[in-house]
């Protein structure tokens, strides 16, 4: 599959999702208008005209605050429940990041590269260990709490190639917002239920009521309103469960692309998707059915399918596949105890580049909090011996014994490492940086700073590790997206960019503007242009801060755009990489940069 086609995929699945939350939106309100039709017909016999507006705003707008507020109500008490919450509800064990268990080691191992080619934030990683069928799922609304589980089975009978690729789907579900969209779908089948719910109360309560014939008169309207509320309910949950698993089946194929864009390896999915096809996919919790739109393939067997078929997904991703399913692997997994040199394969940051002495030693401090926040202040460390004294000076002061120590006992594997490979150094440290609370991550970045800005200036290696760090422990604020703002930020990024070019000024400009013009989002930069001039640290920092904000699809054309910027002089210099593998981190959006590294 070539990588216009993944993209491609990923464009006709979101346009696709667009519609279907539009006729979502629609069976919703066409609900409250039923309820309206149906009370008009009852006063229609009774002589009264069929249109009265004034009751027709009561009906509707009395129809849409009560599933408004159910759905509320439903959507907080779901948003509420972080990854983990719900991972444990559906029988998760959490897999610690420094497990020697060889299935979960190469777990650890693949969520972790998948993390760096997603420039998504480490999530908190689970077992299911009562289900032995293959499957996976991610869960939490935000990508800072996010989680994702793997069932037994998926870890026992897939390879890691496999496993890379499941997991590689799920990441993209987290980066894609699915897991708010399936919170707000859910909020709203939910009032619709709600809303049947009344119908039912209103319906028995009347006919309780009405004992003798008098009073059965005066209860029928009360019981004709609510079998008309049950009515419009019922019929609304149904055309609402059915778009949403509509909606759900579009997200799974914008998952299957999006994991072909981390993983470079279609045919790992695929295979994947043929061992489900001679195995099973079904879960034995007694909550799945609550979240059967969260899973890697259908784990419950609903009434209205969540997922497309197994063959058309394969198909989608190996043209050629014969038809045939494959079996299960059996027998035990390959040891494991750090990351494959394979990770380089990985379209995201090179992690790969840390596979020589002494880079062993590092691999392993970086798997406990402690040593992470050593390793990433060692990178920010100079070779100059009197600001490195300054520097040592400083983390004495502000940071434990302990963190100081292994800094120390390390210094001389960092020191050998070249300035490129270290910020794949805080790559694979960052995400476990994780594992401490707010307000410990925020002194960290505080001391991170100081010890950056010691010598009064801060050079653009140490901004790419500092912008790296923060966009991997902070998730982005949300507010107002302003695209005007968005564009100005972009092009300080791209100014940037265009200076690291090999090209004169004059000649990297009018390149420039070539892509731009060419990348629909960033059209009317091609006529404004970008900054002469190169940017100052703040002014960067700024705009990284303006697009964290962003819609995913702006960054994604941002990335491209960098990308194409850094490749048009047909080299890309080790800064450029930085540079780009910061903004990937940054932005929590994917890489592009290495599609054609």
């Amino acid at each position: 599959m070539s990588g216009t086609n993944f993209f491609e995929r990923q464009d006709r699945a979101r346009r696709a999702t667009r519609r279907l939350v539009v006729w979502f939106a629609l069976a919703v309100l066409g609900t409250a208008g039923t309820i309206y039709a149906i009370a008009a017909f009852v006063r229609a016999q009774a002589g009264e005209p069929f249109w009265e507006p004034e009751l027709f705003a009561w009906i509707f707008g009395g129809t849409l605050l009560f599933v408004g507020g159910a759905s509320l109500f439903k959507s907080l008490e779901m948003g509420g429940s972080g990854g983990a919450e719900i991972a444990q509800a559906l029988g998760g064990v959490p897999v610690p990041p420094t497990t020697s268990a060889p299935r979960e080691r190469r777990l650890v191992n693949v969520v972790q590269e998948m993390s760096v080619a997603s420039g998504v934030p480490m999530p908190r990683i689970f077992v299911l260990e009562r289900e032995s069928s293959i499957n996976a799922f991610a869960a939490g609304t935000r990508a800072d709490d996010a989680a994702i589980a793997v069932s037994r089975g998926a870890l026992e009978k897939l390879s890691r190639d496999e496993l890379q690729a499941v997991v590689g789907h799920e990441f993209s579900h987290v980066l894609n917002g699915d897991m708010r969209l399936n919170v707000k779908l859910c909020g709203w089948i939910f009032g619709l239920v709600a809303l049947s719910i009344l119908g039912r109360v209103l319906t028995r309560g009347a006919f309780i009521a009405g004992g003798g014939r008098s009073r059965r008169n005066d209860a029928l309207p009360i019981m004709l309103i609510g079998l008309a509320v049950m009515l419009a309910g019922a019929i609304g949950q149904f055309f609402a469960s059915l778009i949403q698993a509509a909606i759900s089946r579009h997200r799974e194929r914008l998952a299957d692309a999006s994991a072909t864009q981390f993983t470079r390896n279609p045919l790992a999915l695929a295979r994947a998707l043929s061992r489900i096809g001679g195995d099973t996919s079904r879960l034995v919790s007694p909550r799945a059915g609550e979240y059967a739109h969260f899973f890697f393939a259908d784990g419950v067997g609903a009434l209205f399918a969540t997922h497309p078929p197994l063959e058309e997904r394969i198909r989608a991703l190996d043209p050629a596949w014969d038809g045939k399913f494959l079996p299960p692997l059996r027998g035990s997994a390959p040891a494991e105890t750090e990351a494959a040199p394979r990770d380089a394969r990985v379209s995201g940051i090179g992690a790969g580049a840390l596979f020589s002495e002494p880079a062993r030693r590092l691999r392993e401090l970086v798997k406990s909090a402690d040593g992470a926040c050593a390793a990433v202040f060692m990178a920010l460390m100079t070779d100059s011996p009197e600001r490195n004294r300054e520097q040592a000076e400083l983390l004495l002061r502000s940071e434990s014994r302990h963190v100081f120590a292994l800094a120390e006992k390390h210094w001389d594997a960092v020191a050998a490492l070249p300035p490129e490979k270290r910020i794949s150094l805080v790559v694979l440290a960052a995400p476990n940086l994780r594992a401490f609370p707010p307000a410990r991550r925020r002194e960290f970045c505080a001391t991170l700073r100081r010890l950056a800005e010691i010598d009064g200036e801060v050079s653009l290696f140490e901004f790419l590790i500092l912008r790296a760090v923060e966009g991997v422990l902070f998730a982005p604020e949300r507010g107002t997206f302003s695209r005007e703002r968005a564009l100005r930020a972009a092009g300080v990024v791209f100014a940037a960019m265009m200076r690291e070019n090999a090209f004169p000024a004059d000649e990297a400009a009018r390149h420039l503007r070539e892509i731009l013009a060419e990348e629909k989002t960033f059209a009317e930069l091609a006529s404004a242009g970008v900054p002469a001039r190169a940017p100052g640290m703040d002014e960067l920092d700024a705009a990284l801060d303006a697009l964290r904000g962003a819609p995913v699809l702006f960054r994604e054309s941002l990335m491209r755009v960098c990308a194409r910027v850094a490749e048009r002089d047909g080299v890309v210099s080790p800064r450029e990489r930085d540079l780009l593998d910061a903004l990937s981190l940054a932005l929590a959006c994917p890489l592009y940069a290495r599609v054609s590294l």
